[in-house]
């Protein structure tokens, strides 16, 4: 189909103009003449009520144009901004978009009205624009948005999934060698050999700690040590929570006696070079954060172990909490002797030797959007406007999978996971319609809840009246069910596992229970215990248990819609056009609607 859009001129070139329009530039003229006797000195709260009608009535009619375009022309879309009435006091116009292409069979369109005071202004003083979905019959598919639900989950919808922190390690060796000068001792300025002092020493085979002989400050040709060491290449997240880091060193020989005490600071610059120079070591910025080292005797040649390493949490969490730093950049740190007539001497990593090593563990930050195929999700907002978006609660969290069902993406339930929407204000009902697009999987745990709904004052979701599990796993069986005050009603039980499908589960106190696969019904009943309910929580792929999770669900889902009401036939109807349109799903209604 053409990307380009028309205009009323190519969509009348018959010589007539589509009905609607001229419905509606007679309906804006009344509106508009009884507003203008009103007044027009000021906007007066009336006034501004009249605009924002011609607005609506604009939008509106714009669903209706975009209907009959549609019937006239499959290849409509969507038509160009263009100006139904005007005089000197405002312009009307109308705009439609086509936001899902369904080629013949649907589309799923945006329709603005705008009104612009004065007429010559070139920016809307007033705009209301709808959402709707357009099937080939001439029917208009509802909006989910139409029906008012408390919590509206859309894995497709910009900006509403957003990551959770992750939890990562990497162990990176300081390299040997002039050429590398990434591990290094720089000999003391206590040296007896003048010219020795402050030079930095690449390639002996040892690190002395602090220096060869015990008894210091050791003087002798190079006198009281530091070492410096750098590792190249992290990947540690900016601002990431470090769990756990430290340097370890092998034992390069026995070392049994005499105290001796360190001090281990970091290198306070973003990506430092390496080595260079007459105490480079020493004159390098340091590090507010540092660790007080006092190694243990180290009494085997070769121990690689917790005697030989050195905490540096805390000097790497000040170093990637820095304004500049990065992954892939450097970190440098420093081991100076404080007191103690030890030594230790440890493998500088020439040959096969091993090399001095730093560990780092961490926990990302989180927060951003999650935007790659299996990004963990922290938090998927809610896009009916209410604010009761569903947050990670319990187990695993669930991960984004892209292109899951006409190229839309879902998120991915696995083990454990569960996310929950803790309401804004608590809802007491007696009827909840839920709607979801969603794929089962036979890995789900024995009565697991795709979705359930409770009051947080109630230890589960089925000991009392506000206990609904209203997509649910029928024990372990391949079986979709809906449960009230631990009472079943309805159930489905073919295809379940392993497909795409559109779940509808309507229950209440004035109509028959509907469990649907795809619009298709399986039985019509009704529960035994009328619906009268207080519920604010809502919880995807499991539901609580005390303080804890339980019947966790395996499943994809696209969209989820939840409603604290009963939704009639023709309203549910409607929304599942919604939901074939955008997911391309086949649905078959039954006639009449229950």
């Amino acid at each position: 189909m053409s990307a380009h859009k028309t205009s009323p001129t190519e969509q009348s070139e018959a010589g007539f103009m589509l009905p609607s329009l001229l419905v509606l530039m007679a309906l804006l003229a009344i509106i508009g003449t009884a507003m203008i006797q009103t007044t027009l000195r000021s906007l007066t709260a009336s006034v501004r009520h009249s605009y924002t009608q011609m607005a609506h009535v604009a939008s509106k009619a714009g669903i209706d144009y975009a209907e009959e375009a549609y019937e006239l022309s499959p290849s409509y879309s969507g038509t160009n901004e263009f100006e139904l009435i005007s005089n000197e006091n405002y312009k009307i116009t109308i705009e439609i978009d086509v936001l899902y292409d369904q080629g013949a069979s649907a589309k799923r369109i945006q329709s603005f009205g705008r009104v612009y005071i004065p007429e010559s202004s070139t920016t809307a003083s007033y705009v209301r624009d709808i959402k709707a979905s357009i099937i080939r019959n001439g029917e208009l598919a509802g909006n989910p948005g139409d029906y008012y639900p408390i919590v509206w989950l859309d894995a497709g919808h910009d900006n509403t999934l957003y990551e959770g922190p992750t939890s990562n390690s990497q162990t990176v060796n300081a390299l040997y060698g002039a050429s590398n000068a990434d591990n290094v001792e720089e000999f003391g300025s206590d040296a007896s050999n003048n010219s020795n002092r402050g030079n930095l020493g690449f390639t002996t085979n040892v690190i002395e700690m602090p220096c060869v002989s015990n008894n210091p400050p050791c003087g002798g040709s190079f006198g009281t040590q530091k070492v410096g060491l750098r590792f190249r290449s992290l990947s540690v997240p900016k601002n990431a929570t470090i769990t756990d880091a430290y340097i370890q060193f092998t034992q390069q020989s026995s070392q049994s006696a005499g105290t001796v005490n360190f001090n281990v600071r970091g290198i306070a610059q973003d990506n430092p070079a390496s080595w260079s120079g007459n105490y480079d070591v020493t004159n390098r910025l340091k590090t507010t954060a540092s660790t007080a080292w006092s190694p243990p005797n180290w009494n085997t040649s070769g121990g690689a172990g917790a005697t030989e390493r050195v905490s540096v949490t805390s000097i790497i969490q000040e170093l990637v909490n820095r304004s500049g730093w990065n992954p892939t950049q450097a970190m440098a740190f420093v081991v100076e002797w404080v007191s103690g007539s030890g030594v230790r001497k440890a493998h500088k990593g020439n040959g096969s030797n091993p090399k001095p090593q730093l560990y780092i563990q961490w926990t990302s930050a989180g927060g951003q959007e999650a935007t790659d195929n299996g990004d963990t999700i922290d938090r998927w907002e809610d896009i009916s406007g209410s604010g009761n978006h569903a947050v990670f609660t319990y187990g695993t969290r669930p991960t984004l999978q892209t292109s899951q069902i006409n190229s839309l993406p879902g998120v991915r339930f696995s083990a454990n996971g569960v996310l929950k929407s803790t309401l804004a204000a608590a809802k007491t009902g007696q009827g909840v319609t839920v709607m979801a697009v969603m794929k089962p999987r036979s890995t789900s745990s024995t009565d697991a809840r795709f979705v359930s709904l409770m009051n947080s004052a109630q230890a589960e979701d089925f000991d009392n009246l506000s206990g609904i599990a209203i997509l649910k796993r029928s024990s372990s069986s391949s079986t979709v069910q809906q449960t009230y005050n631990n009472v079943n009603a309805e159930s489905i039980s073919s295809a379940i596992d392993g497909n795409w499908a559109m779940y509808t589960s309507r229950m209440g106190a004035t109509r028959t229970e509907r469990l649907l696969k795809n619009s298709t019904p399986d039985n019509y009943s009704e529960l035994s215990n009328n619906m009268n309910y207080t519920i604010d929580q809502v919880f995807v792929g499991g539901r609580r248990s005390g303080s804890v999770g339980a019947n966790y669900a395996d499943m994809d889902i696209a969209e989820l819609v939840v409603y604290d009401k009963e939704l009639s036939c023709s309203q549910l109807q409607l929304v599942e056009y919604y939901f074939s349109s955008k997911y391309n799903i086949t649905i078959s209604f039954k006639d009449p609607c229950p």
